[in-house]
């Protein structure tokens, strides 16, 4: 029997907006269908693309035949493919870029669901090692018997030792590496990993302390939108402590109590491991997403979602995508974080798209945090959104006491600047003469941020960015934090020949070095991207720091997120204006809200917490918003700025960024495109620019931008996807469009 829908519709993994028609062939007639992997000729030659629908309308005269069709199952669900075309929209890029993003590569590949473990032999209680090498494989053995089994690239990363040293010892009998599952699925024996109890549900464990009157309210609201399942965005606002986890979990134990299955968005990975042991306990297992899994354990959470083998998963950005069937509740968790911004194509935002899948799917949407942005609190204003308040932490104790101090005094008082002032490191000597825990706070990792001459000025830059390379003592290198571009450090001026170069501008490397010297003896841990290489090293330096065998942890905002570490009564911010003279009209709100967010780590516990906050601008609103947690007062003072500029939430921006190694060339495709904007003539979409971007230069290529905005959205919309599509004069040249930018640099 011949097809009423005799053609499909296919996206491929191009920046396109069209989809593409192909002829189905009777004999996979039954296969093609919405969500379907298929293999087409594309030019010369075939691409792996996507159907999205079958048709039937043939809309070009002659239409190439689908090859194949790649799996037994559709790849994605109609919920998810709805959400990947909203995407693909809104954002101005093809849903086939989508669905490479949304959907694991291991995935699409068809990989099978095992990684590489590995375990002791009976062999390895006699194994004599002396030749080279010997201290990696003793490294390795010794891990094991800790351990008994454990994924391989976690051995390597716990043992620090070389892939070379595990293929010896099993080639030498003393261990045996298999594929089997990660430990989440049963995989080999690990006696450290934590099993879900048998018998009842573990979901119907109780709550492990009375709740609040202002929680109970929240998960009520939440359940009544449950039952029957209803569209409703909530925003939980909760200071620091107030318990929005406990919610969480509640909420949850009642969508999974009705046969449904539930998300939760965090925005950092860090606190990813803390967050799921925390879950585990209450909800049984959970699928994890995040970026440092390696793509076959990505491949494999993937799939126990769809096979319904779990019905939470928790994520970072991408985990938006997470398919799971009859999903009845999302949670977003610290929604205000700008992480939940995709960089790369395609740059959606993940916060928004669980807004908009829950309207698809007629959920509700929980979003959380202590500091919501001014577009949350303006959609709260406009009856978009519900607001639950937790306005008290749940040990009864109060905020944390928080002292500024003016470090222009203290330079004067007290000689040469150094990044950790005298009242701060008398605070840090106080807590650990106590026993207790200290958290030190700076956005800046490396040792030193500038490489200079004092004597003439010149300063070591990065060759193919505009921008100065740091300098990281451990390896002895300077780094671009950009491109990745390594160059080593000269010992005297290239320019006027001087002895000796300056390091200046202090990072968390160089803070921890500090603090080695005023502390003998205390064990202090570092939190970065340098540090945390990979999950297991990561979870390592936080496990440390939650069992109090670290006292004082320095780090960037990964440590200032989300962590619930009862001993720590002291948080220090070592430099609170690195952000604001960022050139972005948000710098003060997220100044402020980063603050607010580190200040809320010190006295979780039942000891009372103070906060230290090293300032050079004690006078600016942002500052004196965090000191009384009052952000309040940040969006009185933006709200007429915002208005008068149309910038968000009383306007909607998009960025267009003009990228090409020729600078002139760059500088001649953002004035075409503003030429262009201009001939659409619609005058309710302004433009600023062309101008060259914060960072002029990056990985070898200038940038230039334009900053369109508008009070409404479809005509600047319209106005966006003219410029998306259109082609470049230059072959050379990239034109990025993004809309909803929460970056401008």
């Amino acid at each position: 029997m011949v097809s009423a829908l005799p053609f499909a519709r296919i996206a491929l993994a191009i920046p396109v907006p069209d989809l593409f028609d192909y002829r189905v062939p009777a004999a996979l007639d039954e296969t093609v269908v919405p969500g379907a992997r298929v293999r087409v000729p594309f030019g010369r030659g075939v691409r792996i693309g996507y159907c999205i629908e079958r048709s039937a309308e043939q809309r070009h005269e002659k239409l190439k035949e689908i090859e194949a069709v790649l799996d037994d199952a559709p790849l994605l669900e109609p919920d998810l493919l709805a959400l990947v075309q909203w995407t693909a929209h809104y954002y101005l890029c093809s849903v086939g870029e989508v669905i490479e993003a949304a959907v694991p590569k291991a995935v699409r590949e068809g990989k099978r669901r095992s990684i590489r473990w590995a375990r002791l032999l009976p062999a390895a209680r006699s194994f004599v090692d002396r030749g080279a090498g010997a201290e990696g494989r003793a490294k390795l053995l010794a891990t094991l018997r800790d351990t008994g089994a454990l994924p391989l690239k976690e051995l390597l990363d716990r043992a620090g030792a070389g892939d070379s040293s595990a293929k010896t010892l099993a080639k030498r009998g003393a261990i045996e590496i298999v594929h089997a599952p990660t430990r989440e699925f049963g995989g080999l024996p690990d006696p450290n990993a934590t099993r879900t109890p048998t018998g009842d549900a573990p979901w119907r464990t109780p709550p492990p302390y009375k709740l609040t009157i202002e929680q109970r309210d929240a998960i009520a609201a939440v359940e009544e939108a449950l039952n029957p399942s209803r569209f409703q965005p909530f925003v939980l606002e909760g200071v620091t402590g107030s318990g929005k986890t406990e919610v969480y979990l509640h909420t949850i134990r009642a969508a999974l109590s009705r046969g449904k299955g539930a998300l939760v968005l965090l925005p950092e990975i860090s606190l990813t491991p803390q967050t799921v042991e925390r879950f585990r306990e209450r909800l049984g297992d959970v699928a994890v997403l995040h970026s440092l899994l390696t793509p076959i354990e990505r491949s494999m959470h993937y799939g126990r979602l769809r096979q319904r083998e779990v019905r939470v998963a928790i994520g970072a950005r991408s985990a938006i995508f997470a398919p799971i069937p009859d999903l009845g509740l999302i949670v977003v968790d610290e929604c205000h974080e700008e992480s939940y911004k995709q960089e790369n194509a395609p740059r959606y935002h993940a916060r928004d798209l669980a807004v908009v899948r829950a309207s698809q799917l007629g959920i509700p949407v929980l979003l959380g945090s202590a500091t919501p942005s001014l577009e949350t609190r303006e959609n709260i204003v406009r009856g978009r959104y519900v607001c639950l308040s937790l306005p008290k932490r749940v040990t009864g104790h109060g905020r944390a006491e928080v002292e500024v101090v003016d470090r222009r005094a203290e330079s004067a008082d007290d000689g040469p600047p150094a990044m950790l002032g005298p009242k701060l490191v008398m605070r840090l000597r106080e807590t650990v003469e106590r026993g207790e825990q200290a958290l030190l706070f700076l956005n800046r990792r490396g040792f030193a941020r500038r490489i200079h001459c004092g004597r003439c000025g010149f300063q070591l830059l990065c060759n193919d960015c505009d921008i100065g390379l740091t300098y990281h003592k451990r390896q002895d290198r300077s780094l671009c934090h950009y491109c990745g571009s390594i160059r080593p450090v000269p010992t005297i001026c290239p320019d006027c020949k001087s002895p000796g170069i300056s390091r200046t501008l202090p990072g968390t490397e160089r803070i921890e070095e500090t603090l080695h010297s005023i502390f003998p003896g205390v064990e202090i841990g570092r939190l970065d991207r340098d540090t945390a290489t990979s999950g297991t090293r990561m979870e390592e330096i936080i496990t440390r720091f939650r069992d109090g065998r670290t006292q004082i942890l320095v780090g960037t905002q990964m440590v200032a997120k989300g962590h619930d570490i009862p001993g720590v009564t002291l948080v220090g911010v070592i430099d609170a204006d690195v952000a604001l003279g960022m050139p972005d009209f948000r710098a003060a709100e997220r100044t402020a809200q980063l603050l607010c967010q580190v200040a809320g780590r010190a006295g979780r516990g039942d000891k009372p917490g103070r906060v230290v906050i090293q300032t050079r601008q004690p006078e600016h609103y942002a500052l004196e918003a965090a000191a009384l947690q009052d952000l309040e007062r940040v969006r009185i003072k933006e709200t007429a700025v915002r208005k008068l500029l149309l910038y968000p939430p009383y306007g909607a921006l998009v960025r267009v960024l003009c990228e090409d190694p020729d600078e002139e060339r760059a500088f001649e495709t953002a004035e075409t495109i503003r030429r262009g904007i201009e001939k659409m003539g619609v005058s309710s979409v302004k433009v600023l620019g062309p101008a060259p971007a914060p960072l002029g230069k990056l990985r070898g290529r200038y940038r230039v931008h334009l900053l369109l905005k508008a009070k409404e959205r479809p005509p600047l919309h319209r106005v966006a996807s003219r410029v998306a599509w259109a082609k470049p004069r230059w072959s050379t040249t990239k034109v990025v469009v993004d809309v909803d930018p929460t970056s401008l640099m």
